[in-house]
């Protein structure tokens, strides 16, 4: 069974969404987190309970994100052996948001479920890309 598991990288929470078989992109977790190393560590017992074969970074074309995303890759890869890959992510998050207002929860329950959201999204356009 393939599994891809995806980030969506901010400035200080990260979204988790997951794939089972490249079939259907859904959303995991946030993760509450602005330093790169603390955010590792928190993002392991994910990694060791999904089991992925690929993780999917989303990164932006410009901004500071693009930096943050490409050094979290380096990072990444000196604990995860499998293929990690930087897939574009932009307007992910507006249509995440966008996304949940349609849902008519509350602005709270919304902000804590964009960014996994958002990754869900970012996935979902790298299965379709395949």
């Amino acid at each position: 069974m393939s599994v891809i598991l995806c980030l969506d990288l901010g400035t200080a929470h990260t979204g988790l969404a997951i794939s089972h078989e490249g079939i259907l992109a859904e959303p995991l977790a946030t993760i509450f987190e602005t330093k790169k190393e603390k955010l590792l560590g928190k993002l392991l017992p994910f990694i060791a309970k999904t089991n992925p074969d690929t993780i999917v970074i989303g990164i932006p074309h410009h901004g500071p994100l693009v930096a943050k995303a490409q050094d979290f890759q380096k990072e990444l890869a000196t604990v995860f052996s499998g293929e990690i890959i930087l897939f574009s992510e932009d307007f992910s998050s507006r249509s995440a948001k966008s996304i949940l207002k349609d849902t008519g929860k509350i602005l709270s329950k919304r902000i804590a479920a964009e960014h996994q959201t958002a990754a869900a999204i970012i996935l979902e356009d790298y299965l379709d890309s395949l």
